[in-house]
């Protein structure tokens, strides 16, 4: 086989991949559970597959070092592997390490290896964003012909896993930051015309988070713009200001058109705009989404004393909820009590099924990132790459207080693209020449 014909197929390989990620979704039948995810994640073994198969006959070249970032993921999962080993279910955390491992391999592992260059690097963006774009498109017909119903974010981005429980529009996150990027820093989004299409592009992407109700979607786009605004700088940052001003009149016009064309779609028992946003802060049993979460907080505190080394085992936490919550007659009961999530907080879930180990290593390679990037950004000028990086590692981290997204593809995924591109564009800094004395 020509190495080079071979690159060529897995590359096409990992755009079809990245295209069908957002598309993970279960659009054309509840009762068959078909869906894109029948897609996405079969490409995504192939394409890992793949890749080892041609690293294991020559066909694609062995990258010339580990970096320290390498070693730290493979530090990393061996303490997954050895949670696994003393888990309360081996099977349960195996396959969960296996799972958590296919992601990191392709998001992270095949532009590593493969060594993307810039063009290689836009289409693979370009086929995430089309894939999103899509995605978008849906939702907003299928809201404007039934009407708006704040469940529909939820069973279009239910994944098929049976851990996974993700609102609609954690994976339109990533994509509004790109669009608010563009819209500042972009040379020719400062032309009326494209700065007019993509306002238009991220009212249609807000409309979705809006018509979703979900108040975790309203206070994190909340923090994304605030350490946007912080970020890049008053002078620069109050050019989203009029298109951030023209999409929320836009929402508003269409949320009571799309309402007054469908009177008796919204239901009695779904929530107000207005409810959802005052009770962002409130833990108290009025509010059953923060008070379930505050429930799993206190439950993973008290499960890691049980084993505070090596954790519980990987996966293994949402049915020793279960267990916690059915064995307890008086545990208060809420919408989404019984069912199989995550503790909601990624720290607290390396601490409870991984232990203090998993919570070192997890914290370890996270923070080597975050070094990466301040050793980047404090190398030169505060450049649009050095903001999107910024606000997006922290707007990660933070989110990362309210929910687990380690194993959730579609957010997964995009995490360790963001990892390996922004270790692609620190290189030329990294590795540019020093100058020769005279």
């Amino acid at each position: 086989m020509n190495p080079s014909r071979y690159r060529s197929w897995l590359l096409l390989l990992f755009y079809s991949s990245l295209f069908s990620l957002p598309l993970s979704i279960n659009w054309v039948s509840s009762q068959l559970h078909f869906g894109m995810m029948l897609v996405s994640e079969p490409l995504m073994v192939l394409t890992v597959g793949a890749l080892g198969l041609g690293l294991l006959l020559g066909w694609v070249a062995r990258p010339d070092a580990l970096l320290r970032l390498d070693k730290l993921i493979g530090l990393h999962f061996a303490t997954l592997l050895v949670a696994t080993a003393f888990s309360t279910d081996p099977l349960v955390s195996a396959k969960f390490v296996i799972t958590l491992l296919l992601y990191v391999t392709f998001g992270y592992g095949v532009p590593r290896v493969l060594g993307l260059k810039k063009n290689e690097w836009l289409l693979s963006l370009s086929a995430l964003m089309l894939g999103t774009g899509l995605l978008v498109g849906y939702v907003l017909v299928r809201q404007a012909l039934t009407g708006i119903s704040y469940q529909l974010s939820y069973t279009i981005a239910n994944p098929f896993l049976h851990h996974g429980h993700t609102n609609l529009t954690v994976m339109l996150e990533p994509l509004i930051l790109v669009l608010n990027l563009v819209l500042l820093y972009h040379p020719l989004a400062q032309r009326f015309r494209i700065r007019f299409l993509t306002t238009a592009v991220l009212t249609g992407v807000l409309m979705v988070v809006a018509f979703s109700y979900s108040r975790a979607s309203y206070a994190s786009l909340l923090v994304q713009a605030t350490l946007l605004l912080v970020t890049a700088g008053w002078t620069v940052g109050r050019r989203l200001l009029l298109p951030w001003g023209v999409a929320g009149l836009l929402i508003l016009t269409a949320w009571q058109l799309v309402e007054g064309a469908h009177p008796d779609a919204a239901k009695a028992s779904e929530p107000e705009l207005m409810h959802e946003l005052k009770s962002v802060g409130d833990f108290s049993p009025a509010n059953e989404s923060n008070a379930e979460r505050k429930s799993r907080w206190m439950f993973s505190l008290e499960l890691f004393q049980q084993s505070p080394v090596v954790g519980v085992g990987p996966g293994t936490f949402p049915d020793r909820y279960l267990e916690f919550v059915r064995r307890s007659p008086d545990h208060p009961t809420y919408t989404t009590t019984l069912r199989r999530m995550n503790a909601h907080n990624l720290y607290l879930s390396w601490l409870v099924e991984s232990g203090a180990l998993g919570l070192a290593t997890g914290l370890l390679l996270l923070g080597t990132v975050l070094w990466q990037h301040a050793r980047w950004v404090l190398s030169g000028p505060f450049s649009p790459e050095r903001v999107g990086f910024t606000v997006y590692f922290l707007f990660f981290l933070l989110h990362s207080l309210t929910q687990d997204f380690w194993q959730e593809p579609r957010v997964m995924v995009v995490f360790w693209l963001a990892v390996g591109l922004h270790r692609f564009c620190e290189r030329p800094v990294a590795l540019a020449p020093r100058p020769v004395a005279a």
